[in-house]
């Protein structure tokens, strides 16, 4: 009896403690300080300081970049991109990368019109430098794209491309900005159409330790993966 008594305290004391490790805390004041509003919608170490900062969308029209501090906030404001874009468009996704292989952080943002019509994904990318970005310089993808493109390495040089659908009906075409000279490329064959919404992946599926591409496509009778 005192055996199970005691197995039943030490079993309540380790569910009690275990329980207050998981709790959760708001710390949105610490980390933000009065800046805390707005949409997160990326992660990256912007400024190459091995630390990870923070994307932060307003209004469906602006960008802010929260740079890591160590010193509370932890995260502050530092670099702002301001509605510059036409008032009718709203901001879809935020991808940080490297775009034109410079080994410094550029910004790819989606837009589309407040009332969404197929076809209208534009594509834009503004250039980092030192830790800033170049607000009079950036490169507008002269094609859009009816869905929401895939970023990922397509030609395996370590530096990110542009992937989707740019017209209905068509196959899949693949933007480079290597050099930030924009090159278009069919990416696969034209009895391939790839679904919208997509559930594309760059993601290593047969464990070569290589990334492949996961597509779902449209058949005739429904999906399928390749």
């Amino acid at each position: 009896m005192r055996i199970a008594c005691f197995l039943l305290f030490s079993f309540a004391i380790f569910f009690a403690g275990y329980h207050s490790i998981l709790a959760l805390q708001d710390v949105t004041v610490d980390l933000f300080g009065s800046e805390y509003y707005g949409t997160v919608t990326a992660f990256g170490d912007f400024n190459s300081d091995k630390q990870t900062d923070i994307f932060i969308v307003r209004e469906q029209s602006e960008l802010v970049i929260f740079l890591a501090d160590l010193k509370s906030p932890y995260f502050k404001p530092k670099v702002h991109l301001p509605k510059v874009f036409p008032s009718d468009a709203v901001i879809s996704s935020v991808v940080p990368g490297d775009y034109d292989g410079d080994s410094q952080m550029d910004v790819l943002i989606t837009t589309h019109p407040r009332i969404r019509d197929s076809g209208q994904t534009t594509v834009h990318v503004f250039w980092g430098s030192n830790g800033t970005l170049d607000k009079s310089v950036k490169a507008e993808l002269n094609k859009t794209f009816t869905d929401e493109p895939l970023v990922m390495d397509f030609n395996g040089d370590m530096i990110p491309d542009i992937f989707g659908i740019t017209s209905v009906g068509s196959s899949a075409q693949v933007c480079y900005l290597a050099g930030r000279r924009m090159v278009w490329q069919s990416a696969l064959g034209s009895e391939v159409h790839l679904r919208v919404p997509h559930s594309n992946a760059f993601i290593d599926l047969n464990k070569d330790f290589t990334a492949g591409k996961s597509l779902a496509t449209v058949t005739s009778c429904g999906f399928s993966l390749s």
